[in-house]
């Protein structure tokens, strides 16, 4: 089990893909910059780093925001499982699962029952991107699988300009037009999947 995700690990988890240490290196780099910059604004408002609670906890939940790795990953993106978005987001799996039944984040059940979240429907803060969080909406509460809507999400489409609703949303800097189409597009494809 991995401890910081809660993720089963499986014998070839390992060898998906070898160690690349000059990659590590320069993440712990820019990691250690980030932190001492954060050390600094927080220095200047009177305050520390040891103001931001247990050095474990913290190091856990800087370590939830990585994706876990998945076979869909090729197709879909990385993935988070719910030990990891609960840890990330600071909430708890109640939160994590009351989003999901209202279709306001997208989760995908495995066969053997575990969900998991794609990490392309987050923003660097952790919120659902707008366009996003709309077409989740429009398919879930028509019942769609989350695989199904991971997938529109991630599929290109003349509808936009070929590009997925995801590349689209990005591409336009999730403008309100983007937005608007990508949920205009959504509202149609869900109503017709169900029809």
């Amino acid at each position: 089990m991995d401890t910081h995700t809660g993720r089963r690990r499986t014998d070839t988890d390992a060898a998906d893909r070898p160690a690349d240490p000059a990659f590590e290196r320069r993440l712990l780099a820019q990691v250690e910059r980030l932190i001492a910059e954060r050390g600094s604004v927080l220095a200047a408002q009177g305050r520390s780093l040891a103001d931001l609670g247990d050095v474990e906890e913290f190091a856990e939940r800087m370590v939830a925001a990585l994706p876990t790795r998945h076979p869909y990953d090729e197709s879909l993106g990385p993935f988070y499982d719910t030990a990891g978005l609960v840890t990330w987001l600071g909430v708890s799996r109640q939160a994590v699962a009351d989003r999901v039944r209202r279709g306001t984040l997208l989760a995908c059940r495995t066969a053997d029952g575990h969900l998991l979240y794609p990490s392309l429907q987050f923003g660097r803060d952790g919120q659902v991107r707008p366009g996003v969080f709309e077409a989740v909406g429009e398919f879930t509460r028509r019942g769609v699988d989350g695989w199904a809507v991971a997938l529109w999400l991630t599929t290109a489409s003349e509808a936009f300009e070929g590009h997925s609703a995801v590349d689209f949303l990005v591409l336009h800097r999730s403008s309100a037009a983007a937005v608007q189409r990508v949920v205009e597009v959504a509202t149609a494809d869900a109503q017709s999947w169900v029809a």
